[in-house]
């Protein structure tokens, strides 16, 4: 360097890694925080078992104790399979150590008797919930804006909150059930399955998760069969084998019904003592038989014809094929070895090791639950029945704590009593193109298109249906008491409809369609805020406590302010709005 040259020095650029966010990402953070928050703070009250509570929890410590007695069916919470009580024995586990590690970090104290241990995979479902409904809606309506509204309206629905802060199974149920649809409607068939065996592991009710399940495989081969090149007709046997595979799997359903519906206490035989759905089982078992014997044999036959060359299956009946195969891959081998994986901590008890490995035990323990299930027909003060849930028409009171704060299983009125016409409005949208008469000769006449938007419209409607209407023949037929969170997983489907109900709105031309979009949002946060407190057992001032019942009303009845000789003289009774 030459002299009385003074070295600057020069330091090196350093550029900041460009991040790109647009709105609809910076508001779904906003909702997904909104869904923590509310989940997550004052989770640990009420500090104690309430409701439900006494049972799944109690039997969750027992698993992290390693109790061998955790797996007895009386005098535990064995009436569900074991997956939710494993993820609160988990929580309890990690917040042991955590507690042994960093106390000041986490919130109550240690593990087992920590009230936030045994609802913190439950808070978090809920919150995963939130997501996964609004990739599902985003999906199904090729909309960020029905995607938003859906996480919106879910994360400000009553029931759904109310059970996220519970230490029971619903709120995973739901988590599992809406990722299922999820995965299932994107073509990931594998995490599909997981989730569907996983709702399975944490309550049975799952299982009506196969109709929109079924319905989207349906609509699946619909669309690639029309798809498929029509130079050459499906032989009969490729119609044949499929059939006959898919009446096999409806023909084992019934027999696995049937076979669950037998007296637990004994070790019947597949054929003893058989009911009417085992009948029809092993009817269409038969019949399934038959078909798939005849097709397997067309297929040898036509094998031999064409001399070992050449192509077996046309593009129709390979389609036809692989659905069937998806079907029993994806959604009978992967969700069942789910569901049996999660009694392995049973199964390291050796008393519990009874069949071929460890299966009879498991199939026992079912068998007890099922029975259980079927005869659960005492009363109940906050039961109610499938056709008042759509209206909200029993809440459950789950809660009073000595400060008379409460928790009821109350849903958002405004998202419960606006889903009727939301699901009539998608109804029409998804039969828009489609047009139907009755001809003389008393025929239905159908004619018209179903497009790709138009049948994700249809798909919302029947996988609401399916997963509502069940309940129906359960009730009808003498099944076990229900409650309104039962309605849980259809609801989902009707807060898709309120969705997209809301994005149509906000996509009109004029600003009224904005207006309205909007104002319902705001309205559903604002009755979600005013409700909140008999949501989580926060205590409030007695003028709001009181408005949350009808007494209020009495005030204005004519008997609350007219002297009472005058109310004798007219006949006026007393207030008919008293709650209590």
């Amino acid at each position: 360097m030459p002299d009385g040259v003074e070295a600057k020095a020069q330091a090196a650029p350093f550029a900041l890694p460009q991040i790109n966010i647009s709105a609809y990402q910076l508001l779904l953070s906003g909702v997904l925080i909104a869904a923590f928050l509310t989940r997550f703070v004052r989770l640990g009250t009420p500090g104690e078992f309430y409701f439900d509570e006494t049972y799944f929890p109690r039997t969750a410590q027992e698993i992290y104790r390693n109790d061998p007695a955790a797996w007895q069916f009386y005098g535990h919470e064995n009436t569900h399979p074991p997956l939710s009580k494993e993820f609160m024995a988990g929580a309890m586990k990690i917040f042991k150590v955590a507690d042994d590690i960093a106390p000041p970090l986490v919130p109550g104290v240690g593990g087992l008797e920590n009230p936030y241990a045994w609802r913190f995979f439950g808070a978090l479902a809920g919150v995963g919930s939130v997501l996964f409904i609004y990739l599902l809606a985003r999906r199904l309506f090729d909309s960020e804006i029905a995607g938003l509204a859906a996480a919106f309206i879910l994360t400000c629905e009553g029931v759904v909150f109310a059970q996220s802060r519970i230490a029971t199974p619903d709120t995973f149920v739901l988590f599992f059930m809406l990722g299922c649809v999820y995965f299932l409607v994107t073509d990931r068939f594998l995490f599909s399955g997981v989730f569907f065996g996983a709702a399975l592991a944490c309550k049975y009710v799952a299982s009506l998760t196969a109709v929109p399940i079924v319905l989207y495989l349906v609509w699946k081969l619909i669309t690639r069969l029309r798809e498929q090149p029509r130079e050459e007709r499906m032989k009969w046997f490729e119609i044949a084998l499929p059939a006959g595979i898919a009446l096999l799997y409806i023909g084992l359903a019934f027999v696995l019904v049937g076979y669950l519906g037998r007296t637990p206490d004994t070790k019947p035989g597949l054929f003893d003592g058989l009911g009417a759905a085992d009948y029809a089982g092993w009817l269409l078992v038969s019949m399934a038989g038959g078909s798939i014997v005849a097709g397997v044999a067309g297929l040898v036959k036509q094998r031999m014809q064409a001399g070992g060359t050449g192509t077996l299956l046309t593009p129709q009946g390979r389609t036809c094929l692989e659905i069937v195969l998806v079907v029993a891959v994806f959604f009978i081998i992967v969700p069942g070895s789910v569901f049996l994986s999660t009694y392995i901590p049973m199964l390291w008890h050796a008393e519990y090791r009874g069949g071929f490995l460890g299966i009879g035990s498991i199939i026992h323990l079912n068998r007890q639950a099922y029975d259980f299930h079927s005869n659960l027909d005492q009363p109940h003060p906050y039961s109610s029945t499938w056709d008042v849930w759509p209206m909200m028409g029993r809440p459950i009171f789950f809660y009073l704590g000595s400060d008379e704060s409460k928790i009821y299983s109350l849903g958002n009125p405004l998202i419960f009593w606006a889903s009727l016409p939301a699901l009539a409005f998608v109804l029409w949208q998804a039969l828009r193109y489609v047009g139907a008469r009755v001809e003389a000769s008393r025929v239905l006449l159908l004619w018209g298109r179903l497009p790709t938007r138009q049948a994700a419209l249809l798909f919302v409607i029947l996988s609401y249906l399916g997963l509502w209407l069940p309940w129906a023949i359960q009730q009808e037929t003498g099944g076990r008491v229900l409650f309104i969170y039962h309605y849980l997983p259809a609801l989902s489907f009707a807060i898709l409809a309120l969705a997209y109900s809301v994005d149509w709105l906000w996509r009109q031309e004029e600003q009224w369609g904005k207006y309205l979009a909007g104002g319902y949002l705001l309205a559903v946060a604002v009755t979600f805020a005013y409700f909140y407190p008999h949501l989580s057992a926060l205590d409030v001032p007695g003028w709001l406590e009181r408005t949350y019942y009808w007494d209020w009303l009495s005030d204005l009845w004519p008997s609350s302010w007219l002297p009472g000789w005058l109310t004798d003289w007219l006949g006026i009774v007393r207030s008919p709005f008293n709650w209590h």
